[in-house]
């Protein structure tokens, strides 16, 4: 499970369900080895728990008008940074030393997102595809390695993608 950001460029990797009755994701190359996860304990929290990449954090999002989601490294329990959401799902994530990274939708369907850093440089791209599998195909930029936030990225872009895809679901469930 310890790859570098170099060598995750260079290969197909995708994020996609791991089992179907629960909310657990793994990020995998095109020959199928498991490079990180994202696990949800408890489908009525909005908690979830990733490892890969040599780190592991806690994801919580948290809120009722406006929704934030609070990053915590699991050794520690410290907060390591926060995504402050907008109304449309977009937003920003937040370092406690100032760095910032945004969250944009890629396309009118929903299907491409995107974090950019604060010059609009994409860095981490994403593109979904929904139906019973939730997956996605991500794509990498060179500069990442410089933008000292790349790993986190890939895991709260994914969490991101799933939360959305939830809250879209239930609205469907709903609504309909």
């Amino acid at each position: 499970m310890k790859k570098t950001l170099a060598e995750l460029e260079s290969q197909d990797i995708r994020w996609q369900k791991s089992n179907f009755w629960k909310q657990n994701f793994e990020l995998r190359t095109r020959s199928g080895e498991v490079i990180a996860t994202v696990r949800q304990p408890r489908w009525w929290r909005s908690l979830a728990e990733v490892e890969g990449v040599g780190c592991r954090w806690t994801f919580e999002r948290k809120g009722f008008w406006r929704h934030w989601v609070e990053i915590r490294s699991v050794g520690t329990g410290d907060l390591t940074a926060v995504f402050h959401y907008n109304w449309s799902g977009t937003g920003r994530l937040e370092y406690p030393d100032g760095r910032v990274f945004h969250w944009k939708q890629g396309n009118f369907w929903g299907t491409k997102w995107v974090w950019t850093d604060e010059t609009g440089q994409p860095l981490v791209g994403f593109h979904t595809r929904g139906g019973l599998k939730l997956s996605a195909d991500i794509s990498l930029d060179a500069a990442l390695e410089d933008a000292k936030a790349p790993t986190l990225l890939i895991f709260l872009g994914w969490y991101l993608i799933v939360k959305h895809y939830e809250d879209s679901s239930s609205v469907v469930v709903v609504g309909g």
